[in-house]
């Protein structure tokens, strides 16, 4: 069984690379550096939503109606389950404050909640520890690697090249793979995790997703730039520095009586200086702020 798993990632990465191989010529095409692949993309976009309408949405509506115990405590177990490979990617990030965040929770859990059963990690009592997720697409984006293509990959959703490897690297290295595997632990109980985990994040999305399909002109845009949001707040770890575009702050030495602006209206109004920054912390930004945008559209030539 071990081997045919292990061929299925195989070709999973196969196919990763041969999209990627192709990409000089999609981009040569459609001359779209962001999603050459769009088209196909689209195609397997319809068919996920399918079988999200036919099976997922219905398994997370059933999940939903499940009393807090047991559906709390394993999401709870499927959280704990998936620390270690959250603190392995952020031992290879050298981020020591994640790391330190990561093993408080997870000992907090182990001891405290039951073996993981119960977030204590979470409360007043314990400091509400915040949660933190790792994954080896973020450390690859540590270390430079630029996301590559856009992929919308049929079931797990969207994605690109970069985080595409990382997903593979994280399921065939992950800590708890080779803890089953000692324990002669079937395929069954190594995708207990992520199956869990999955319908947990479906179920606390419901609403939300419907909302945004009803409300969106083009949803699979919408779902492809709330995305590479998302990534781009996983990777600073929900910290980021935007520069703003406009200071409109006046000079302290402006005389008010100068004709500077009526000699040179173009470089009072148009190149504004840059240097003011706006930090996010908890609410993903808009999509229509502008250093959040793929590209940027002028309506002149």
């Amino acid at each position: 069984m071990k081997y045919i798993f292990n061929k299925y990632y195989i070709l999973f990465f196969g196919l990763i690379l041969t999209m990627s191989g192709c990409t000089t010529n999609n981009l040569a095409e459609n001359g779209n550096s962001n999603d050459p692949f769009e088209q196909t993309n689209r195609d397997i976009f319809k068919f996920n939503n399918g079988v999200d309408d036919y099976f997922f949405k219905p398994v997370a509506r059933g999940w939903r109606k499940l009393p807090s115990f047991p559906r709390d405590n394993l999401a709870n177990l499927a959280e704990t389950a998936y620390a270690p490979l959250s603190l392995a990617n952020a031992m290879l990030q050298f981020d020591t404050e994640g790391a330190s965040v990561i093993i408080r929770r997870l000992l907090i859990n182990l001891t405290f909640g039951i073996g993981g059963m119960y977030d204590v990690a979470s409360t007043e009592e314990f400091g509400n520890i915040e949660k933190r997720e790792e994954d080896f697409g973020q450390t690859l984006a540590v270390y430079g690697f630029s996301d590559g293509p856009y992929i919308m990959l049929p079931i797990f959703g969207p994605s690109n090249l970069r985080d595409s490897f990382g997903r593979v690297v994280d399921a065939v290295f992950n800590p708890m793979t080779f803890a089953f595997r000692m324990q002669n632990i079937g395929l069954e109980g190594r995708l207990s995790q992520p199956v869990v985990a999955g319908v947990e994040k479906r179920e606390t999305y419901l609403d939300y997703m419907e909302e945004i399909e009803e409300s969106s002109l083009d949803y699979y845009a919408t779902i492809k730039s709330l995305y590479m949001q998302k990534r781009k707040k996983d990777i600073k770890n929900g910290k980021g520095s935007i520069e703003s575009k406009i200071n409109y702050e006046l000079d302290e030495n402006w005389d008010v009586g100068s004709d500077s602006l009526i000699q040179n209206p173009t470089k009072a109004f148009l190149e504004p200086e840059i240097d003011k920054k706006v930090d996010y912390i908890d609410d993903l930004p808009s999509s229509n702020y502008p250093e959040f945008n793929e590209e940027t559209i002028y309506l002149t030539n």
